[in-house]
């Protein structure tokens, strides 16, 4: 409490002074929830002319934090990757913090990384109220509500140029897990609409992760309840998710806390039956709460009990609709004999390789294979190899004892590979294991165990499925991925076509009608639509999913999506005279101009793209 003299009173008139506002903290144009923050940080003694600037944790100790947060970090990827490319067309960066607003995750636009760094806003650092005032990620942990935090609102005169949304992370269990924030400077805000757009992208994506965390939650239970007030939406990630055993609700999405009336609390503790009248009865059917007697249209169903059904078509050309899944990808005549062929491998205990450029759903499709194979019960456990440090992808995979080495958690670390025990393991970007690893894998392989680092053998039973977007065959040639390893895996090769190749039509409407067009009311204008048929998604289907989703989210109900309201980059090839870039020619780029910007320096280029140096070294190598 170095800070205390500072008061009350004084911090209120300083607020008023940078807000303008002459009725002071009180009067409407202030958020009431910006007041409140203000005062805490007054009476904790908080000056605001403090320096917005602290040590961030070392690696090994960043390494630690973040295995501890395994689970949270690995659910969150698919929605980081989809504000990053938001944050970066708009010039800001998207974070991910813990429960106690440390940082996880960081990306974003390489210049507004580097000015925030001069904040402190990097993995590592603590954006706690305690550490930095009234900011969005502090203030959203402690009101537990969604912030957004406008310039001079923040209460640190160094964070006065940002604009920050945050949107907290509860876990299936009611406990809060941790906050998505996205981060801009105020002064580039195009305008208000800006910030609306940023309070419902995080919204969106908090609402998909705490989805994906209860249904993971749901696995192994009695029974699984999905709720919602229109049976469209059952299914999605707006529908109540509820895991039931002995009719007692063990976990559950916010969402179905909301539709029950219930806090985190009844987690664990309420029979489902002192909430909702209609029985426990398998199948689709309307219940109604006991509060009121209003009416939820419930699906329940036996965890792991049914497979999706993955028909072959009726003939060579399916005209129908194509069917897709809550997660964006499609299963149509070019997708579904693929799936059932991958499936047939992994019951014969056939390896399976993935190949298929960026965005074409290489992950998506190993959950679906995953889960209507026979060990659809076992884990499923996923490593990006490209993603992951390469100092830190040995210990992630192989594990290691209590020990081994300096930073290591206490009691060790299991490993991915044995995790996935009597599971799937599924590598994905395994193109870009280093040598040495491949090695390591290989041995793995022949003999049926894995050694943790530090300690001694243990046997595994698990089958295998790797991804690239590389051509292994080129890399084994050139000498960057070892041929023995190569003919381990490529058993059965799957190649996942890109968007292009495809009939876009039933895809975009298939994609719509997931994210709930039908009940809002909300179309696409031909206009719109020949400029998404004309446009060579670079980044496939990934790109094409995350752009509808958006669109669908910030479109008020009987919205014509048209031309205007598309990107202004999505223009199609035919109109530039030349073929749009692909995403990794564009990234490619990028890299190049900061490496010459720092006149080849690693280090410096890799702080200012906010990757770690391997992962550089790893996207300079020729493919």
């Amino acid at each position: 409490m170095a800070n205390a003299p500072q008061s009350l009173a004084t911090a209120l008139a300083m607020a008023r002074e940078r807000l303008g506002e002459a009725g002071g903290l009180e009067g409407a144009p202030v958020p009431p929830i910006i007041a409140r923050s203000w005062r805490r940080c007054a009476d904790r003694g908080l000056r605001a002319d403090r320096p917005a600037r602290q040590d961030p944790l070392s690696r090994a100790d960043l390494a630690v934090l973040r295995e501890r947060h395994h689970t949270l970090m690995h659910l969150a990827t698919p929605e980081l990757d989809t504000l990053h490319q938001a944050m970066r067309d708009l010039g800001g960066m998207v974070l991910l913090t813990n429960d106690r607003g440390l940082i996880l995750d960081a990306r974003g636009d390489a210049g507004f990384v580097r000015r925030a760094r001069r904040v402190s806003l990097q993995p590592g650092a603590g954006w706690g109220e305690d550490d930095e005032g009234t900011n969005a990620v502090g203030t959203a942990l402690a009101e537990r509500a969604l912030v957004q935090v406008r310039g001079a609102e923040h209460y640190l005169t160094d964070n006065a140029f940002l604009i920050c949304t945050a949107m907290p992370v509860m876990d299936p269990y009611g406990a809060l897990a941790g906050v998505i924030d996205l981060s801009g400077d105020t002064r580039a805000a195009r305008s208000d609409s800006q910030g609306t757009s940023a309070r419902s992208l995080a919204s969106l994506a908090v609402a998909h992760l705490e989805h994906r965390w209860a249904a993971q939650a749901a696995e192994g239970h009695e029974l699984v309840v999905r709720l919602h007030a229109h049976p469209g939406w059952l299914g999605t990630p707006q529908e109540g998710l509820l895991a039931v055993d002995d009719g007692v609700v063990r976990a559950a999405n916010p969402a179905a806390l909301a539709l029950l009336g219930l806090d985190a609390a009844a987690i664990g503790r309420v029979r489902l039956e002192s909430v909702l009248d209609g029985g426990l009865a398998r199948g689709d059917r309307i219940l109604r709460t006991a509060d009121s007697g209003r009416p939820l249209h419930a699906r329940i169903t036996t965890p792991g009990k049914s497979r999706p059904a993955i028909r072959r078509p009726a003939h060579a050309k399916d005209l129908s609709p194509p069917a897709t899944a809550p997660d964006g990808m499609l299963w149509d005549a070019g997708t579904r004999p693929l799936l059932e062929r991958a499936i047939r491998a992994l019951d014969a205990s056939i390896p399976v390789l993935l190949q298929g450029e960026t965005g074409t759903g290489k992950e998506v499709f190993v959950r679906a294979a995953h889960a209507a194979c026979g060990r659809a019960q076992a884990p499923l456990v996923a490593v990006n190899c490209a993603a992951i440090p390469e100092g830190l992808l040995e210990s992630e995979l192989f594990g290691y004892e209590d020990g081994a080495f300096t930073g290591a958690r206490r009691g060790g670390h299991r490993g991915q590979i044995r995790q996935a025990d009597g599971g799937i393991l599924f590598l994905d970007e395994i193109g870009d294991m280093p040598p040495a690893l491949q090695a390591r894998l290989l041995r793995v392989l022949q003999d049926g165990e894995v050694t943790p680092v530090g300690g001694r053998p243990v046997k595994v039973d698990f089958l295998l499925v790797t991804a690239t977007h590389r051509d292994l065959a080129a890399c084994v040639a050139e000498g960057t991925f070892r041929a023995d390893l190569y003919y381990r895996l490529k058993h059965l090769v799957v190649t996942l076509p890109p968007l292009r190749e495809r009939s876009l039509d039933g895809i975009i409407d298939a994609l719509m009608a997931s994210f709930g067009t039908a009940e809002r009311g909300i179309r696409l204008a031909p206009a719109a639509r020949d400029r998404l048929r004309r446009h060579d998604w670079p980044g496939n289907l990934r790109e094409l999913a995350n752009l509808l989703r958006t669109l669908v989210a910030l479109s008020p109900p009987g919205t014509l999506i048209a031309p205007a309201d598309l990107p202004p980059d999505l223009a199609p090839a035919a109109q530039t005279g030349a073929p749009a870039p692909s995403l990794k020619a564009r990234e490619d780029d990028a890299i190049r101009q900061v490496l010459e910007r720092h006149r080849g320096n690693i280090s410096a280029a890799a702080r200012e793209l906010g990757v770690h140096r391997s992962t550089l070294h790893r996207r300079m190598r020729p493919d």
